[in-house]
């Protein structure tokens, strides 16, 4: 029963676990700076804390990341919580998806990219490190691609729905390209490429990036090679 109930002041309770060590202090000190309440904590004060709009930090040994996650989730499924790791694999992913981790990042991120993955989390939406994004679209399309092999694309849906531009951009999010990366490629700025993205988003009716390539490639829209 304890895990279904969630007071309504703790939904922005959110945790960092940080395997770096040597990181956690300095990502405290960049969430202060940008007015955020942070406060590093020890991982087995974690179960007492009541704080709901500060955000606790600790590191976290690698074998111990889905174990204390998953424990935290249990006890109140409303905590966000963020992973921060050096290296991630495919399968490791999918198994924090399934415990409910609302944020998965590399820990080579700069200080823009950190406030944008807090942010992100802490407003409800999911976030998966662009760098994670293409393994996970690729396993996922791999398996869906055999289902739609030799079935000829249904590119009239899709024009119908996105404009020439939001697909370019839509199958460049498929090959896992960050904003930066396709503002590079189609010679645009990073903000017009975050308003193709969000229009993207809004107009397949996902939640994320993630989602709107997976969508586009199960409805046969697309085809990533």
């Amino acid at each position: 029963m304890l895990a279904n109930k969630v007071n309504n002041n703790q939904k922005n309770k959110t945790i960092i676990f940080v395997e770096n060590s040597l990181f956690v202090s300095g990502i405290c000190t960049i969430l202060e700076h940008h007015q955020m309440s942070v406060k590093k904590e020890e991982l087995d004060h974690l179960y007492l804390l009541d704080q709901n709009d500060t955000i606790s930090i600790c590191h976290v040994k690698n074998e111990e990341m889905e174990k204390r996650a998953q424990n935290i989730k249990l006890r109140d499924n409303a905590t966000n919580i963020i992973i921060i790791k050096n290296n991630l694999e495919y399968k490791e992913i999918v198994r924090l998806l399934h415990i409910g981790v609302n944020g998965i990042c590399l820990t080579d991120i700069d200080e823009h990219y950190l406030i944008q993955v807090v942010t992100q989390v802490r407003n409800g939406h999911f976030f998966l490190d662009h760098r994670l994004t293409h393994d996970v679209i690729q396993e996922n399309i791999r398996l869906i691609e055999k289902t739609n092999q030799g079935v000829p694309l249904d590119e009239n849906s899709l024009k119908k729905m996105l404009t020439k531009r939001e697909i370019e951009i839509l199958k460049l999010l498929g090959k896992g390209y960050s904003n930066i990366q396709i503002g590079s490629e189609l010679f645009i700025s990073n903000k017009t490429v975050k308003n193709h993205v969000s229009n993207i988003i809004h107009k397949m009716q996902v939640q994320d990036r993630l989602n709107a390539v997976i969508k586009a490639v199960q409805n046969n829209w697309i085809r990533i090679c």
